[in-house]
């Protein structure tokens, strides 16, 4: 017998020994079959009567095997072959829901901005002005070379990578003479040439020192530098703020209409340098980005006279883009998804430059100057160098990855084209710079020191119009769901209203039946009295005996009646058989 059924004996004496055993099913496997026979039926009923072509030739009487494995057959691919499309329309869905494109080549600058405009001087370091700072009584025991040494450090950070020990020995020696952090910063900054010293001449729309009023000064990775018309910049523990205004704007094209710098390298008042030739490295860009000169600024060799011809180029977003599509898929931000702590306005250079103070801050305990950080946080001494140059370096390969900064979806840059020629040249005497330079020095500019030290800038707008991108909706959702219709269309030959038949069947045909039924059958077996025998193991097989011996016994009369109860219970008795002795 089978290892399922269950056997039970019963002894009545009364006559000669009779032996009758039957044979139960297991509950759990009866109740199996019984689900896997009324799934069946119910599969029957939806393929002979659903709209999905191809079901009904599975399970139609009347149908040969082989037609039934063919259909069958064809179903399955008809299953893949949709699946597989369907995925790859969701994968173009995610990966391409925008795109970017060309809205006009030809859009009016009314209003533009203008750009903000860094200068940073090669020279970091004046040497006569370091040479007076050093006089401070606090700077008695700091040599000239020990000072210098430490300056170069502070304006070019690269210089620290793999110098831990050198700039530990710096960092005790200034501990030793009780020199901060910060009193370094100050002398950086009083011996960094001035921007009023170096620009001898300043023009904006052709009214001279009109722009004076715009120019700050302003910390950068490639040491102090100064800005025309940047965003606002406070930095309360270092003492800098710039002028608070709104941004210049432009009223047409040409050089004339946009900003003039005469500016004066003093090749010879140089202490500290951060290249191999003299002059300057400008950067443009708008004002509310992190100016990463190091990285991305031009170089202003002396004698020459610079045009830097811009072309503005704008893009902008949709209103569907924004609301249908989410930054990550979108790949950009508008203005107040993402708030900086220390800028107003959100742009992706600013983004990155805050991820990497927090990164330094968490890492190395301090900030350089150059970036702003909490009011608790100290400044970096030089003992913190090494670290805090490490991090910039990786963040500047990996910053956008490692920082997850998106670049902004309403957004301005600048395609500058780039000319230059000899300055100065035989004009120049009779110009008007000449003229005003003339009175601003008390004496007639030096042609030979002009030529060796002097360079002139030009930015402004080269055409009238900027190009504009617009960034809209590509793959959106009625496109992708437009696209499954169509692959379960072909594939299947499923429409919408047969993928609500199917959900219908599966839920009121199949599952609530089911659910009601083993409802009712767990309710019967909970009322179901418990049988009244003993019994006992005898071998391997389960043994009922009775505990009486008499034909009369009320253990016969009740056997007999549990029996009948069970012979007539069709669902749960697989087969009872009774064997006489």
């Amino acid at each position: 017998m089978s290892a399922a059924f269950k056997y039970f004996q019963f002894t009545v004496t009364s006559q000669p020994k009779k032996m009758m055993m039957m044979e139960f099913p297991d509950e759990s496997d009866t109740r199996s079959k019984a689900r896997y026979r009324i799934s069946g039926r119910f599969f029957k009923h939806f393929s002979n009567n659903s709209s999905i072509p191809g079901l009904k030739l599975i399970t139609q009487d009347g149908v040969s095997w082989f037609e039934r494995i063919m259909w069958l057959l064809v179903c399955l691919v008809g299953i893949l072959f949709s699946s597989f499309f369907c995925w790859k329309m969701w994968l173009k869905y995610e990966s391409s829901p925008v795109f970017t494109s060309l809205d006009s080549p030809r859009f009016p600058l009314n209003d533009n901005p203008f750009p903000a405009v860094t200068v940073c001087s090669v020279n970091k370091v004046s040497d006569k002005r370091l040479r007076l700072a050093l006089s401070d009584p606090r700077y008695n025991n700091v040599s000239y070379s020990t000072i210098h040494k430490t300056l170069r450090y502070m304006t070019k950070l690269d210089r620290a990578i793999k110098h831990e020990h050198d700039l530990e020995q710096l960092s005790d020696f200034y501990k030793s003479e009780n020199i901060t952090a910060i009193e370094l910063f100050e002398l950086l900054k009083k011996t960094a040439p001035n921007c009023r010293d170096f620009v001898l001449d300043c023009i904006w729309q052709g009214v001279p020192d009109k722009c004076n009023d715009y120019l700050s000064i302003r910390p950068t990775d490639d040491g102090i530098c100064c800005t025309f018309n940047g965003a606002y910049y406070s930095d309360e523990e270092l003492g800098i703020q710039s002028k608070n205004h709104e941004p210049l704007q432009i009223d047409g094209n040409g050089y004339r209409m946009g900003l003039t710098l005469v500016l004066d390298a003093n090749v010879n008042d140089s202490s500290v340098t951060n290249g191999k030739y003299d002059g300057f490295k400008i950067l443009v860009q708008p004002g509310e980005h992190f100016p990463d000169v190091a990285d991305r600024g031009f170089v202003l060799s002396p004698g020459t006279e610079t045009f830097v011809g811009l072309k503005g180029i704008s893009s902008i977003i949709t209103n569907e883009a924004v609301y249908t599509v989410s930054p990550h898929r979108r790949r950009c931000v508008v203005d107040g998804e993402i708030r900086l702590e220390y800028v107003v306005r959100y742009s992706q250079s600013s983004c990155i430059a805050e991820c990497t103070s927090r990164k330094m801050q968490e890492l190395c305990h301090c900030r350089p100057y150059f970036f702003r950080a909490d009011p608790s946080m100290p400044l970096c001494d030089l003992g913190k160098y090494s670290c805090i140059s490490e991090i910039y370096e990786e963040l500047r390969r990996n910053g956008i990855h490692t920082c997850g900064c998106l670049p902004q979806c309403n957004d301005q840059w600048y395609e500058p084209e780039i000319s230059q020629a000899s300055f100065p040249g035989r004009g120049f005497n009779s110009s008007r710079t000449f003229s005003r330079l003339t009175e601003k020095l008390h004496h007639k500019p030096d042609f030979q020191y002009f030529k060796s030290n002097v360079a002139t800038l030009h930015v402004y707008y080269k055409e009238k119009t900027s190009f504009l991108y617009k960034t809209q909706v590509y793959y959106g959702i009625e496109n992708f769901i437009a696209a499954v219709g169509g692959i379960l269309s072909l594939g299947l030959g499923l429409s919408f209203i047969g993928i609500i038949e199917l959900a219908y069947y599966l839920f009121f045909r199949c599952y609530v039946p089911l659910l009601s039924a083993s409802r009712e059958q767990s309710s019967e077996d909970s009322s179901e009295d418990p049988l009244p025998l003993s019994y006992r193991l005898d071998n391997d097989n389960r043994s009922f005996v009775s505990s009486k011996t008499t034909p009369n016994s009320s253990t016969s009369n009740l056997a007999e009646a549990r029996l009948g109860h069970l012979a007539t219970n069709q669902g749960n008795i697989k087969m009872v058989e009774i064997a006489l002795d």
